[in-house]
């Protein structure tokens, strides 16, 4: 039995159909299908009750199903850890940085003074999401993700240290929008990051609203940062950002500071069990000028 079944397995044991099995792991249904009966010749037991599209495991399913569940996973998580290993020893970092943030200034001068410091060092830059960013950290695919802190909750095994201080927050709007001439914006739809793509930004809007008094009208949550400035950018509602975006510099855009107003950090977070020495290092540069 190889991998590539077993993942199959465990993934149409958890979602209980063939066709959804085929959705996550961008296959077709009848390979996921043909797969599963090859696995169940090789050990000579039925795995699967098929009744028309839906499955259910029969008892011996369920026994390998709660023995094999964390396997794939596990074997995942083993090979990103001999990368990490293997990127350690010839000198190499991959960090993660939020997409749709524009690197500040300070910080891009942090990572050239990296660069003249250990020039044997290669880094490696990659874009993604909030939730993204996490689930590469967890798996090793990234050493260390720049992120804001209000994003992230410790946990054993997590390092996080502050490394920028940011400016604070303010409130977007499109100035091609009737929604630029409002005075009073308790009453302005608000565009919100998804709480599923970042709780604690969402939870950031919802603290900022209530300090002021009033509950906010939340018309659109959005599954990206890039998502959510284009909700700004053709005025289906306001929003309110870190000011190190696109819509920054817009001239399209009415940008209003927020006095008094919670301002997070721009953390560096990184695993315990990751031994790459260049983190520490470059940890270390990015907080030089904070």
């Amino acid at each position: 039995m190889d991998l590539t079944k077993l993942r199959y397995f465990v993934t149409a044991a958890s979602c209980g159909s063939f066709t959804e099995t085929a959705q996550r792991l961008y296959t077709s249904q009848p390979n996921i299908s043909k797969q599963i009966s090859s696995m169940e010749r090789e050990l000579g037991v039925q795995l699967f009750f098929r009744d028309n599209h839906a499955i259910r495991l029969t008892k011996a399913g369920e026994y390998l199903y709660e023995q094999t569940k964390d396997m794939p996973a596990q074997f995942e998580r083993m090979l990103e850890t001999t990368r990490a290993i293997g990127r350690s020893d010839i000198g190499e970092l991959t960090v993660g940085v939020l997409a749709g943030q524009k690197l500040r200034k300070d910080v891009i001068l942090s990572f050239q003074r990296f660069n003249r410091m250990y020039p044997e060092i290669g880094i490696w830059l990659e874009q993604a999401g909030f939730s993204e960013l996490q689930r590469a950290l967890d798996s090793l695919r990234f050493d260390l993700i720049l992120t804001f802190s209000f994003d992230i909750r410790p946990r054993e095994g997590l390092r996080i240290e502050s490394v920028k201080r940011m400016q604070e927050p303010a409130i977007f709007v499109s100035r091609m929008s009737p929604l630029v001439e409002l005075e009073d914006f308790s009453k302005a739809p608000y565009v919100v990051i998804s709480p599923k793509e970042s709780y604690g930004g969402y939870e950031q809007l919802l603290r900022s609203c209530r300090a002021r008094g009033f509950e906010p009208n939340i018309v659109r949550t959005a599954d990206s940062l890039d998502s959510l400035l284009f909700y700004v950018e053709t005025g289906v509602g306001i929003a309110v950002l870190d000011r190190n975006t696109r819509l920054e510099s817009d001239q399209n855009i009415r940008v209003i500071p927020i006095e008094d107003s919670d301002t997070p950090d721009l953390v560096a977070v990184w695993l315990e069990r990751n031994t790459n020495p260049s983190i520490r290092k470059l940890v270390e540069c990015l907080k030089a000028d904070a």
